[in-house]
């Protein structure tokens, strides 16, 4: 469908239609909602009936200009002998960024621009957009928004991950000759769609939320994206848990909590039987792994080394097991007690948000720091707050030197 404007013609595409008959004026009348799942602001000519492909699909999202520290600027600065900026000079052009394949996919994240104008009588105004987007084209040829968003939505968990912070795709604009104009054979087309729509009215994390990524892109490299893409099948029951709850604005704690233990033992299956672990064991006449099992094997393959009241790997297993498993079934009681399920969503998002480097392949690089020297500075200031630690069973002892 074609809907026109004073400020233009869009085109709608995929529409559901919801409403009823009504009798007005003696005349039966159909009145309702059309929701479109792809609105684009531009015209494909020809016949309106199939359905809209892609050729290629540009994307927008929250911490990718941090991420991928990518620009299309560089300025410099002419000073005078006061050492005051007299002349400033900026050489604008596209950075091509990283381009790798995701299966049957071309993705690349690249740096753009855009540039504008605006003048009354009083005021002249310059403006000038420099911004990193993630870009898909299918090697088959066009396809579906959703085909694209889909490709997309991988490299955005990935960074839910490295972050730790909901991340929001803000904008998508398609290039397709579908859309050509006199002014351009395949011109940039705004898209708008239901499925992402909703992300936008979220709040835009601050620069300084965004400042401490585990990883930036140049260290996971076109390798390591690659790499992440190829595991994506195999442990999605690990990613989608995680990075739905990491990327929420609105969770709780014990949100937190239940969906990041879902990934743990996911984790956990994928990853088989790791040394020591048989500790972890239900005490059955048969046993078999637990909950806590699940959660030794994450801990033993990271390796890391963490705050000593946490120190021991089975305790802290064991510990994991129990908050989720309390928070979980009705059955256990009254829910842990704030402090402790506070300090174990927090472990629970760095097991899972490590477990994401590797699945990049770069655990070697970029864990050993975490081995090493740990780095848990803010589990670390926790633990010594509620003057926490645990005992060999996984159950929190508390210092009796410290009022809570």
């Amino acid at each position: 469908m074609l809907f026109a404007t004073r400020d233009g013609t869009i085109s709608l595409f995929d529409i559901a239609w919801s409403g009823q008959t009504e009798t007005w004026g003696g005349s039966r009348t159909s009145v309702g909602t059309l929701r479109p799942m792809v609105t684009a602001f531009g015209v494909r000519p020809g016949p309106l009936e199939p359905p809209l492909v892609i050729e290629e699909l540009r994307s927008r999202l929250d911490g990718l200009n941090e991420w991928s520290r990518l620009s299309c600027v560089e300025q410099k600065n002419g000073l005078n002998e006061a050492n005051k900026v007299r002349t400033v000079e900026m050489h604008i052009q596209q950075n091509d960024g990283l381009t790798w394949r995701q299966g049957e996919v071309t993705m690349a994240i690249r740096a753009g621009w855009r540039y504008a104008t605006n003048e009354d009588g009083y005021n002249r105004h310059i403006s000038l957009q420099d911004y990193a987007f993630v870009e898909s084209s299918f090697n088959s040829g066009p396809m579906s928004f959703l085909d694209h968003f889909a490709e997309q939505r991988k490299v955005a968990n990935l960074m839910v991950f490295l972050f730790g912070l909901p991340l929001s795709f803000r904008e998508h604009n398609l290039r397709d000759e579908l859309f050509a104009t006199s002014a351009s054979k395949r011109p940039e087309i705004e898209v708008v769609s239901s499925y992402s729509y909703r992300e936008r009215r979220n709040e835009v994390p601050t620069t300084k939320k965004l400042g401490h990524p585990l990883a930036h892109m140049t260290q996971i490299g076109s390798e390591g994206l690659e790499t992440w893409s190829e595991n994506y099948e195999t442990w999605k029951r690990f990613i989608l848990p995680s990075a739905g709850a990491l990327g929420n604005p609105a969770n709780f704690i014990e949100d937190l909590i239940v969906s990041t233990s879902m990934s743990i033992e996911a984790a956990g299956g994928i990853i088989g039987e790791r040394p020591g672990e048989r500790e972890t064991w239900s005490r059955a006449r048969n046993p078999k792994p637990t909950t806590a099992t699940h959660a030794f094997r994450c801990l033993d393959v990271l390796d890391a080394r963490w705050p000593d009241p946490i120190a021991d790997r089975v305790s802290l297993a064991r510990a994991v097991a129990n908050n989720y498993n309390d928070v979980k079934h009705f059955d256990r009681g009254d829910f842990p007690q704030h402090d402790e399920s506070h300090v174990v969503s927090e472990v629970n998002q760095m097991i899972v948000r490590l477990l994401a480097i590797r699945l990049t392949g770069k655990e070697k690089e970029l864990l050993a720091p975490y081995r090493r020297d740990g780095g848990f500075h803010e589990i670390q200031q926790m633990l010594d707050a509620y003057t926490l630690s645990l005992d060999k069973g996984g159950k929190w002892k508390r210092s009796s030197d410290k009022q809570l």
